[in-house]
């Protein structure tokens, strides 16, 4: 974050910290508290737009099915799960 903020200096001083917003989040505190941040309205659609939502499978179309079937993980990303974990490992409780 480049600058931190009282609530009570938004209050005041609101012209100069929504001027720093544009540039970069403002963190905004009460009583030394992070409450909340003041972004552009281009950072908030950037970041609302990578947001995930969860929803049910049963709400997805039959085309977005059939892309989640034929989706393949890159070479380069794919991997085992027996190179991670003993597969074979017994456990106890």
């Amino acid at each position: 974050m480049s600058l931190t903020v009282s609530a009570s200096e938004v209050q005041r001083q609101f012209g100069r910290v929504h001027d720093a917003a544009m540039k970069a989040p403002v963190e905004i505190q009460n009583h030394g508290r992070t409450t909340a941040y003041l972004v552009s309205a281009d950072t908030f659609e950037q970041m609302w737009a990578s947001y995930r939502r969860a929803f049910f499978v049963g709400e997805l179309s039959d085309e977005e099915m059939k892309m989640i079937s034929e989706a393949r993980v890159p070479e380069d990303l794919d991997w085992e799960l027996t190179e991670e974990f003993d597969v074979d490992a017994k456990v106890t409780l």
